[in-house]
């Protein structure tokens, strides 16, 4: 076509010169048209390699995230997946917003022995549901990298990347993480950057049910700190290594109770009867910075809290509540019912204390009792309670009587209850089996229920059922410990396994062969704390 235009253009200014018009003509050229250029049409994954952990005999949801341009699917968008390893199955729901952005949603094998499974992920666009006829763009793909994890396999090795603090997140200081009990951890996690990062020795004896020696850790500053039977000891978070150890063997009745750290100094209950003392251990070294003798029998507590530099722990020969000064005075002692296995609970302003009977609220420092909301229908079969009030919205403060869940038939149950402390009294009772500190976050609460089986997505306002999730293996019966939640992702741990939940699509994303106690750090590592060993977990 260039050409021909300059040709035509050459006759032109020839016929022009004929006709005695050539030199002096004010007429520009004409222009030709441009004839423009359509880019062929295309999807792009935004949403990076696919890396995952699966414990054996379950699955996992994978959601791939991609950008089109220039494209219009030709009637519906169908889509099918498939891979050398056949991993993945074949189906894939598709969705897509007004922009162009699309999420092919694919769910792995949960058949698939265990092993590292590697290779390329292909995703086929088509237009009929039988994948017959492709789409303009007829495929994606991206690589998959995913472990397939039994109880029996191998270790796959450490990753002991860098840890750099998350930006806004707490530490994990006390039971639940914070003095709410909440559990929660304001970040939010991309599943395909969860990977295991080092496996140790147990750090304690640790079990469960009522009689349980709850020691589960706290972190700071890059370290994790943890009691055993007779040792509080600080190890460092990159790889694990012991950093020094606090013996309680010195005392006549020697032992130790789950810690909270706060400001570089970690807290915890030693030892029981007539030695028993509220110890502070600075938390570089191991020095004792404070300790102040408590009464006691032979009760467990779990770990203390620490608010504007005073100290609150369950404690007492008949039962009670403790405060210390930073100083190790002591501040006050309240007398209540005894039972044992509890933290007390703070919203900032007051301490709440839920004694399986009732909820007492009392003013910081000076002990004074604010407010004794009673749940009349209490009934014990123990003098343990297990758990923590969990502090909500609007004054609302959660509690069920956990270790009744364990006692008697699992039809007895128990009560998922708020108490108002605004208002002062016992606003909602849901019945169920309810053994562990539930999690919080935004209005809801995050609760497992041993009757029925299942986890409970319950509205803070009312206790209305808002969704459930049943674990999908059949020797699963039990959950092992309090659920931890973040913005995306709730972490819940059973008999068996531990699992990561999609909050939105309410589907399994990650998976591990082993229950714990469950932790998430500053340092960005998520823990499972079970009887056989502590794994830790990179979570970015």
């Amino acid at each position: 076509m260039k050409g021909l235009y300059w040709t035509g253009l050459v006759l032109t200014s020839m016929a022009l010169s004929a006709c005695g018009g050539g030199s002096s003509s004010s007429q520009t050229s004409p222009v030709p048209p441009v004839t423009p250029v359509t880019p062929s049409p295309s999807i792009t994954v935004t949403s990076g390699n696919i890396s995952r952990v699966q414990a054996l005999n379950t699955s996992v949801r994978i959601e791939v995230m991609a950008q089109a341009s220039n494209f219009t699917p030709s009637g519906t968008l169908y889509a099918s997946a498939s891979d050398g390893d056949g991993l993945m199955r074949a189906p894939v729901g598709v969705s897509s917003d007004s922009k162009g952005n699309y999420t092919f949603a694919i769910d792995t094998q949960a058949t698939k022995e265990s092993g590292h499974y590697a290779g390329k992920l292909t995703i086929k666009l088509c237009s009929d549901e039988a994948c017959n006829t492709a789409q303009a763009v007829p495929s994606i793909s991206l690589p998959y990298d995913i472990i397939v994890h039994s109880a029996n396999s191998a270790w796959p090795g450490d990753q002991l990347t860098a840890l750099t603090p998350w930006s806004g997140v707490p530490d994990w200081a006390t039971f639940q993480g914070n003095n709410a009990h909440t559990g929660y951890v304001p970040v939010e996690i991309k599943p395909d950057q969860i990977q295991l990062r080092w496996k140790r020795g147990p750090i304690n004896n640790s079990s469960i049910g009522p009689s349980a020696t709850i020691s589960p850790l706290v972190t700071s500053n890059g370290r994790y700190f943890a009691g055993n039977d007779k040792k509080l000891s600080a190890y460092q978070e990159s790889d694990g290594k012991l950093l020094w150890s606090y013996d309680t063997s010195g005392l006549r009745n020697p032992g130790t109770n789950p810690p909270a750290i706060d400001h570089g100094v970690v807290y915890f209950a030693a030892g029981q009867q007539d030695t028993t003392y509220m110890i502070a251990l600075d938390a570089a070294d191991g020095s004792t910075r404070m300790k102040s003798a408590m009464s006691s029998q032979w009760e467990h507590y779990l770990s203390p809290i620490v608010q504007d530099g005073a100290i609150y722990t369950n404690s007492g020969s008949y039962g009670g509540l403790y405060a210390f000064a930073g100083t190790g005075d002591r501040l006050f002692f309240q007398t209540l019912p005894q039972t044992s296995m509890w933290s007390p609970a703070s919203d900032g302003r007051s301490i709440f204390v839920y004694t399986g009977d009732a909820l007492t609220v009392f003013q910081p420092k000076t002990g004074t009792v604010l407010a004794t909301i009673r749940d009349l229908s209490f009934s014990t079969y123990g003098s343990q309670v297990g758990g923590a009030p969990v502090v909500g919205a609007n004054g609302g403060v959660y509690a069920a009587a956990y270790a009744n869940g364990y006692m008697g038939s699992t039809e007895t149950g128990n009560m998922l209850m708020r108490f108002d402390t605004v208002k002062g009294f016992l606003d909602w009772r849901v019945p169920g089996t309810y053994r562990v500190t539930p999690a919080y976050a935004d209005g809801v609460l995050y609760v497992p229920n041993a009757n029925p089986y299942r986890l409970e997505a319950r509205s803070e306002a009312d206790g209305k059922l808002l969704w459930s999730w049943v674990p999908p293996l059949s020797n699963e019966i039990s959950f092992y410990a309090s659920p931890v939640v973040t913005k995306n992702l709730l972490f819940i741990s059973t008999n068996t396994n531990t699992y990561a939940l999609d909050l939105k699509t309410r589907k399994v994303v990650w998976s591990y062969p082993a229950p714990g106690y469950l932790a998430i750090s500053a340092s960005g590592l998520l823990y499972i704390q079970s009887p056989d060993a502590l794994v830790a977990v990179n979570l970015k």
